[in-house]
Order: structure tokens, then sequence, then C-alpha cells
């Protein structure tokens, strides 16, 4: 099973396409299923898991929040987590409230909550294959995750729907949302796909600063 678990729709203020749009490219893209992983929001993710099984997809909720240290996925998670805490407490309510805590882009700047992080807070997993990141950023998350024994997952971090599926994790034995949280707990994944290119970054950077001014220099 190929999934792309992290993915951002327009319930993201940086994303640019909508749910069900999201679903298509997924499909038509020769995925199983996916995460829709907004920015301290659950409405993507919801709206997935109801037009997901029409769509034969398997959707995995999720939501990246924005700690004080860094963004955090949350998989399997039915209502949002509050923003700004501390990471250690965003592990603690994601476990708490019935779902598993990743370690998104750890190495990215600004964003990333950095290898110490990753080896002091009980995360569940690393994402050691961000389709946005540089390859060396990806050899590094994937080294922090190692030193961790924590398992890898990949996803594109879509924002615009041709970046869906350019990076994804692939999971055995898996038809469900339980399922698939399991697998990853369990290190039952494997990372398929693709890094950003050097070009790729300096839009992306441009893109970022951009974004960053419009925003009021405030964070996602």
């Amino acid at each position: 099973m190929r999934l792309d678990l992290h993915i951002h729709s327009t319930h993201s203020r940086d994303g640019t396409a909508g749910t069900e749009e999201i679903l298509r490219r997924c499909r038509d893209a020769g995925l199983d299923g996916c995460s829709i992983t907004d920015h301290n929001s659950i409405d993507g993710s919801q709206e997935a898991l109801a037009m997901g099984e029409a769509m034969g997809l398997v959707v995995v909720r999720g939501i990246e929040i924005s700690s004080s240290g860094g963004h955090i996925i949350g998989y399997g998670l039915a209502s949002p987590v509050q923003r700004d805490l501390s990471i250690k407490e965003t592990v603690d309510r994601i476990r708490a409230a019935g779902g598993i805590a990743v370690a998104a882009h750890p190495t990215r700047f600004g964003s990333g909550v950095g290898g110490r992080a990753v080896t002091k807070a009980d995360f569940d997993a690393v994402e050691t294959l961000n389709g946005g990141s540089s390859a060396r950023g990806n050899r590094i998350a994937s080294r922090i995750a190692e030193e961790a024994g924590l398992p890898g997952i990949g996803g594109s971090d879509a924002h615009k729907i041709g970046e869906i599926g350019r990076s994804f994790t692939v999971v055995d034995e898996a038809s469900s949302e339980a399922d698939i949280l399991e697998a990853i707990v369990e290190g039952r994944t494997e990372t398929q796909g693709k890094s950003r290119s050097g070009g790729e970054g300096l839009v992306y950077l441009a893109e970022t600063v951009f974004d960053w001014g419009r925003r009021g220099f405030r964070r996602l």
C-alpha cells in the first residue's frame, strides 16, 4: 500500500487544492491512500475521511501542529490539538487523544523540531523523506531517526496539486487507518520517492519568505 502521508489542502493558509481534488489526484497517481495534514486544522482531514472510501482510498486522519519548538504531525486524531504548546506537551496530547506523534521535516529551518528534541521527546516516528526538503535534509532526518531508534515515514508535503505523490510511505498488509498507524509504530514502513531539487529549493525559499511577509511575519 502506497500512501502520501503529508498533504496540505485549502484548509492550510498556504495550500491551494481542495479536498476532493486532492483525493482524485491521489487516485490518479496510483496511491492507495493519503493523509491531509493541514496546519493546525483537522477540517480537511475530516472531509477526506468522509470522501475517501467512496473513492477507493484509505484515509488517515492527520494534522500538522505548530508546537512552540517546531512542527509535529498527529495521526489518528478526531479533534485538533492546540498550537504553541511545548514539544513534549504536544506529543503528550496527541497520545492522550489516541493518536501517534511524528516529527515533521525535523531539520527544516524555522519549523523543524531538531534532532535533540526527537531524542528527548517521546515521538512515535520521524518524517525521513519529505518531498519539500532537500536530499541533505532528508539524509540528516534519516540519521536522526536511526540514532533515536524510531521508524521513518514519507510524504510529499504537497501544497500544490502536482506535488502529490512525490514522496510516500509503503506499508504492507494494511487496509485501514488503524492498520497503518500500527505499522508505523512497529516500523513496518518503507519510504520511496524523491527530495526537492536545488532549483525547487530556491523557488520554495522565495515563496516562503513572501508568504511569511504576507502573514505579518507570524509563524504558521
